[in-house]
């Protein structure tokens, strides 16, 4: 790869002027100058035009990388900033040099560093999700989530539209999930984590996550297709090394319509990456939320390949239930999260027999007993 160039691949419906429209695009960036003499700096490149089906046009611009500032905004903006709004225009690869890479932070632990931090090495990790918690106590939330670590759970994470937590805050949940789990710990050996829900302002979120961090916060969820992924990229350059989620709540309407948008693998695979998640969860394709399998594998792959940043945990989330475990570890392997709700809060005979249940079935796939 041309380590001068950011390369982007957009797939159009194909039309016999499709070389004009990509040289107009690659001339864009030489409309932000002036002077006639600074064009050629501004100027970017025709690397590719194909025709892979008759009604379908892939074309590829190659972008200068001094002209991009090394943030997620930055480089979304000339790539697809106004270019979105130009119809029927998809942007399905973004080739990023290795040296325009280095100025992004990328996850702190990625799988290497969470399957060491928690001493698992042959299984997925299990994950359970706080429902029904806006207007929730702190001894309901106490209550639940002793029963949620009580089935065996690795994580627990607060629910994405968790906001009013006036009866239960944050900082108070936190102590008591650290407890709870040192508890655990003590007893079992099991380790394991609390991902409270970082939201807010963008000052907020740094300053409630500062905060969180003293109190003895050991991960985070945040949703970084509302707040901006540049928060995130930030959150990690101020030195916040805990487990990041990403959730991908809002990022249905960018990547859903096959013709518009933005391809799965680039917005929910390679950017979270980049911008420091260490476990991105995304659509499965089994239940309602549903990406194809063909998208939510490049999505995967896109999280675990070898690269400048190390492998994520990939969350194939929606739909996950216990009969699920099989296809889900075979579709995907063993680097990910089995992350469920309602096989949990669900269990006719409670949430601990529920988050058992789960466990159970998670160990018995893996031990080719299922």
């Amino acid at each position: 790869m041309n380590s001068s160039f950011v390369t982007a691949t957009y797939q159009v419906p194909w039309s016999d002027n499709l070389t004009e429209r990509a040289q107009a695009i690659a001339n864009g960036l030489a409309m932000s100058s002036s002077r006639q003499d600074e064009l050629p700096q501004w100027l970017g490149e025709i690397a590719n035009i194909d025709r892979p089906a008759h009604d379908i046009g892939l074309f590829s611009i190659r972008y200068p990388v001094h002209n991009i500032k090394p943030t997620i905004a930055s480089l979304l903006t000339v790539v697809f900033g106004s270019l979105s709004l130009e119809g029927q225009i998809r942007l399905v690869g973004l080739d990023i040099p290795e040296a325009f890479l280095r100025q992004f932070p990328g996850p702190s632990h990625g799988v290497p560093g969470l399957r060491a931090k928690f001493g698992i090495h042959h299984r997925p990790f299990v994950m359970s999700v706080f429902k029904r918690e806006n207007g929730a106590t702190l001894e309901e939330f106490t209550d639940s989530f002793r029963q949620q670590i009580d089935g065996g759970v690795d994580w627990v994470k607060d629910d994405e539209i968790y906001f009013f937590d006036d009866p239960a805050p944050l900082l108070q949940r936190v102590a008591i999930a650290k407890r709870l789990l040192a508890d655990r710990a003590d007893q079992t050996g099991q380790l394991g984590f609390y991902a409270p829900n970082l939201t807010g302002t963008p000052r907020e979120i740094l300053d409630t996550a500062h905060r969180a961090i003293d109190a003895g916060a050991q991960a985070f969820l945040i949703t970084p297709f509302v707040t901006g992924l540049d928060i995130l990229v930030e959150l990690r350059r101020e030195h916040i090394e805990v487990p990041f989620i990403a959730h991908p709540a809002f990022s249905g309407g960018l990547v859903a319509p096959h013709t518009w948008g933005v391809a799965s693998e680039i917005l929910l695979g390679l950017l979270p990456r980049i911008a420091g998640a260490d476990i991105v969860l995304f659509p499965s394709p089994y239940g309602s939320a549903a990406i194809s399998r063909s998208e939510a594998l490049a999505v995967h792959h896109r999280l675990s390949a070898p690269g400048q940043f190390p492998e994520v945990i990939s969350g194939p989330s929606s739909g996950i239930h216990l009969g699920l475990v099989g296809q889900l570890l075979e579709d995907f392997g063993y680097d990910i999260v089995v992350n469920v709700e309602n096989a949990i809060h669900g269990h006719p005979h409670g949430i601990t027999a529920g988050a058992r249940m789960l466990m159970d079935a998670v160990v018995d796939v893996c031990r080719g007993n299922a």
